[in-house]
């Protein structure tokens, strides 16, 4: 039986290495020298960040957001309610002469029962803008000054109602590391960008970093108002554009912005498990499934392994012929060579690969702790609020 899944196994990480491969192919990369044709005239921008304690990262932000090289944009901040500097920080930047009346600063002290912290305060964003275009983005990006402007053109180009760019990451300790470029794997594998940008095709996705879209479309689609009780509202976004037969496009930027999505491990933890089952669905079969392929596909073959090296050094057998140790170990260096390119496109070491389970381990209880928290628990806690059950 052991021998039978680990050949299950490793047809399926074979599999999993040409579909990456296939999907890499499609992947459109845009640069700060990328040459796309703007519009004439450009539309105008406007620029939605929700803030709540983000006084570490906010300068950062908004230093760069102020210098994109974009002939028509706003910036719209809503301050959601921060216990910390945020408020003192946007306020300042807005009497600046940097911002130039360009940044305006909402202090919101509410969230309304059914509501996201988030999207409530993107909505409230959305309602003081002017904007042809709704760019919604984080208070903890720092931008490249060509950003908006190839974004606009891309749109442009492909006719997209919705554009998304996914950033680079800043790594910081260990923990951050080892499991985010799982987190980022299964991404790739679950929403494969030439499918996301293909019309025919149901797979959708946005990176909340950055999702450009044209506001005419969102309020017809019932705006804002139609996620409030979504806490991963870019996948939502870009499902509700592309299921009412919008076409988006989603692309990878490379120096163009990045982020730090954690400070640390138990902020990684927490956010991963704020976000994880309704990523899912809210689906109990879907979490099963995706339980047992990864720790099945990720972990098994390196246990096996480890058992069986163990064994063979305790009772001083020879492995060379073993069976299931040479599946094993053909599925562990398989394993190795789909995941290290992804890991090296992060920009890590591709030593890092050799966390793969150890990442699975992680990812695996911040979903099972997720399901727990939003199906029997109090719900899911992020930036110091508790979310209870959500409607399924």
């Amino acid at each position: 039986m052991l021998q039978l899944i680990l050949i299950l196994v490793l047809c399926g990480w074979l599999a999993a290495g040409a579909f990456l491969y296939w999907n890499a192919r499609g992947v459109r990369v845009l640069r700060p020298g990328t040459s796309l044709p703007m519009p004439n005239p450009a539309p105008r921008v406007s620029i939605l960040v929700a803030a709540r304690n983000e006084e570490k990262t906010l300068p950062a932000t908004l230093t760069s957001l102020l210098k994109l090289d974009y002939p028509e944009y706003e910036i719209i901040l809503v301050d959601d309610d921060s216990t910390d500097s945020t408020p003192a920080i946007a306020d300042a930047f807005a009497g600046s002469y940097q911002a130039r009346g360009r940044l305006q600063v909402i202090h919101n002290h509410e969230l309304p029962p059914g509501w996201r912290g988030k999207v409530h305060a993107l909505s409230l964003a959305e309602k003081a803008s002017a904007g042809d275009w709704l760019l919604a983005t984080d208070a903890d990006v720092v931008l490249h000054p060509a950003l908006l402007r190839l974004a606009i053109s891309l749109a442009n180009q492909t006719g997209a109602s919705l554009v998304s760019i996914a950033p680079q990451l800043d790594f910081g300790c260990f923990a951050e590391r080892a499991v985010l470029p799982v987190f980022s794997f299964l991404l790739a594998l679950a929403f494969p960008l030439r499918l996301v940008n293909r019309p025919d095709s149901r797979c959708a996705l946005g990176v909340g970093a950055f999702l450009l879209m044209r506001r005419d479309d969102l309020r017809a689609l019932g705006g804002y108002e139609q996620l409030r009780g979504a806490l991963v509202e870019d996948l939502r976004m870009a499902q509700m554009f592309k299921r009412s037969g919008r076409a988006i496009h989603l692309a990878v930027g490379r120096d163009l912005f990045r982020t730090r999505m954690y400070d640390n491990w138990r902020e990684m933890f927490e956010g991963l498990a704020r976000t994880a089952f309704e990523g899912t669905g809210f689906s109990v079969r879907n979490t099963v499934v995706g339980l047992v392929l990864g720790l099945g596909g990720a972990v098994l073959p390196w246990v096996t392994l480890l058992g069986l090296l163990l064994s063979a050094f305790n009772h001083g057998t020879p492995l060379r012929h073993d069976p299931p140790f040479l599946l094993a170990a053909a599925t562990a260096g398989v394993s190795l060579l789909v995941y290290a390119p992804l890991v090296a496109f992060l920009g890590l070491s591709p030593l890092y690969a050799f966390a793969l389970p150890l990442a699975t381990l992680f990812y695996s209880a911040a979903v099972v702790t997720s399901a727990i928290l939003t199906l029997a628990g109090p719900g899911v806690r992020w930036k110091d609020r508790m979310y209870p059950h959500p409607p399924v």
